[in-house]
């Protein structure tokens, strides 16, 4: 019963912390508050998964079932929820937290641009997690990238692409074709940041 009331306890704070992380995403906007929340609510999902996995295997280690055929299968099909959600929950907060870092450097050192976005798309089992295809012009003499160049004029710039990670948030205001502010370190173009937020930006 201890055990029951304590499970019970951790699902519900770990379910209140998301929804109220969700509540402060959509409030959020600073570009950093943001990527750290999304990263947050991912890591919570993670939590949760592991949390129920514990809750279920109490009852068969403690019944001493583990050790017999169906207790076995028993393991095995009630782990297999939980420990899907947990690696979903961890893939998704370590993809927003390598982007987040790439970002956060980009956004304190980097050259403010204008870009267009070309494409947006959906990741695989990260329904909240989009790719972003932004083209900026950048100078013909600065070092090549993350992708080919293409000539584009005689005006010494060259069309680059960036594929830009970030929570599906913003994909009403992303369409192909849409005008955003890319900031990117000449040096370094895999240094970059689409400002989701580029009233608040700096």
């Amino acid at each position: 019963m201890v055990w029951a009331l304590a499970i019970l306890g951790l699902v519900t704070g770990g379910v209140l912390a998301m929804l109220a992380t969700m509540r402060a995403i959509g409030r959020a906007t600073d570009e950093q508050v943001h990527d750290r929340l999304s990263v947050r609510f991912w890591a919570l999902l993670a939590a949760l998964g592991v949390v129920l996995a514990a809750a279920f295997a109490y009852p068969i280690v403690a019944n001493d079932l583990a050790g017999t055929q169906i207790g076995r299968v028993m393991v095995v099909l009630i782990s297999l929820p939980p420990v899907f959600v947990t690696l979903v929950g961890l893939r998704n907060a370590g993809i927003l937290l390598f982007a987040s870092r790439r970002r956060r450097a980009a956004l304190a050192r980097g050259t403010r641009i204008a870009a267009r976005v070309v494409e947006r798309s959906r990741r695989l089992f990260a329904h909240d997690i989009m790719s972003l295809v932004v083209e900026a012009d950048l100078p013909i003499d600065a070092p090549s990238g993350e992708l080919a160049y293409r000539q584009r004029d005689a005006a010494r710039t060259r069309v680059h692409r960036f594929i830009e990670t970030c929570p599906t948030d913003h994909w009403a205001r992303m369409e192909p074709g849409t005008g955003v502010v890319l900031r990117y370190v000449p040096q370094a173009h895999g240094c970059f940041a689409v400002e989701l937020f580029p009233r608040a930006s700096t």
